[in-house]
């Protein structure tokens, strides 16, 4: 279904260290590369038991700003059948906030993987186009659906990044190392972390 435009929406539980660093880190790299933030491509993020209103946690502001974004001005927000259906893409960073979404609204199946499912999927194709053109977003959208379809995508034990809310500073590092690689890949640059 592509349009003028593209929605990435990512999904956590509280939406402020997770899918809150996802949205951040998206959104710097996707203003870098096309100059423009959010001109094409918009990204968006939603918590299935969000602390709406609170800014992005204290532990993780440090690493959203380490790795070239801004944490300033975050609101969290709570995941809606609105929010699914203005999303061309949802990312859910456990298969449980997935499950969330699918039953929030089971037509968004085809369209919702978990974050580091869709970047295995557009793995060796990320690179193609400009990552700020929302027909490459629709592109690897649509490559992740066709191979979910033919089995080449099945469900890993290791597809979900643990919350680090509550924990020491080194759940937040080791949610940095497995959500930034990922975030690179989808912005169509190397991996940093």
């Amino acid at each position: 279904m592509p349009g003028t435009g593209f929605s990435v929406l990512f999904v956590c539980t509280g939406n402020i260290c997770r899918s809150a660093m996802a949205e951040r880190l998206l959104s710097a790299r996707l203003s870098l590369s096309t100059g423009a933030a959010g001109e094409g491509v918009v990204v968006r993020s939603a918590g299935t038991r969000a602390v709406v209103g609170r800014s992005i946690s204290s532990q993780t502001r440090p690493r959203v700003r380490a790795f070239g974004g801004d944490p300033d001005g975050f609101v969290a927000t709570q995941l809606t059948e609105a929010a699914i259906a203005g999303a061309d893409l949802v990312l859910a960073l456990t298969q449980e906030h997935a499950t969330r979404v699918t039953a929030l609204d089971p037509g968004a199946f085809s369209r919702t993987f978990t974050l580091l499912e869709f970047a295995r999927a557009i793995e060796g194709f990320a690179g193609d186009g400009d990552p700020g053109d929302p027909a490459r977003w629709h592109a690897l959208t649509g490559r992740a659906v066709d191979a979910r379809r033919h089995g080449l995508l099945p469900p890993r034990a290791d597809d979900d990044i643990d919350d680090p809310y509550g924990k020491p500073d080194a759940a937040f590092d080791a949610m940095a190392r497995r959500l930034v690689p990922a975030i690179d890949l989808l912005a169509g640059r190397q991996a940093s972390a």
